[in-house]
């Protein structure tokens, strides 16, 4: 039920990221052709337009926290095994929630401070850029939570075991290897069992 309810909430947080984002879209786009074919222009654009990307960078990083989409080495880690993950994850995801404690206490400090400041155009008050930070480190809060659930409940599946992924560039050369070796024939350098030294060949 509670993973369902994160799900369901990382979707909308996906309907928002898509909304902000052509919001922006039209507003910084719209200005450029009023600036320069009716010599006019949107007053509020760069001061909206820079909250939205606060906004938009914050609930990005939880929805791929989410997704397990942050970058990261975890060779080290695959290869452990089962009860060296586990142990991993769960002081990986300790760490984090300590982080996410510290964002939180730092945003919401912030915009006690900045909540009667206004921004010099548009008139928001400054403490809505320190908002994304309180919101956001409140749902990764609540996203680590689940995983640590999870790993204290025995439910963790082995994708529960990274937090991360490699880069694009190393995944697609892992493709490309797996590829080749295919074509060519040559087992698996991972599988081929090794030769001692000073055996005969």
């Amino acid at each position: 039920m509670f993973d369902r309810i994160v799900s369901a909430t990382a979707r909308r947080l996906e309907e928002f990221i898509g909304l902000t984002l052509g919001v922006m879209v039209v507003l910084v786009f719209g200005n450029v052709v009023l600036r320069y074919g009716f010599n006019s222009g949107i007053t509020i654009s760069e001061e909206a337009s820079r909250y939205l990307f606060i906004w938009l960078t914050f609930i990005g990083a939880v929805v791929a926290l989410h997704e397990r989409e942050h970058l990261g080495v975890d060779s080290l880690v695959r290869a452990l095994p089962r009860g060296g993950k586990v142990f991993c994850a769960v002081a990986s995801n300790l760490l984090m929630l300590l982080a996410t404690a510290l964002l939180f206490y730092g945003s919401w400090k912030q915009t006690l401070i900045t909540l009667h400041n206004k921004s010099p155009v548009s008139g928001i008050p400054l403490a809505f850029i320190y908002i994304a930070g309180l919101l956001s480190s409140f749902m990764m809060g609540v996203v680590i939570l689940r995983n640590l659930h999870r790993l204290a409940s025995g439910r963790a599946g082995e994708e529960d075991l990274s937090l991360s992924v490699e880069s694009e560039d190393l995944t697609n050369l892992d493709r490309a290897a797996a590829t080749l070796r295919v074509k060519t024939g040559e087992p698996d350098s991972r599988s081929r069992p090794s030769i001692p030294p000073g055996s005969g060949r």
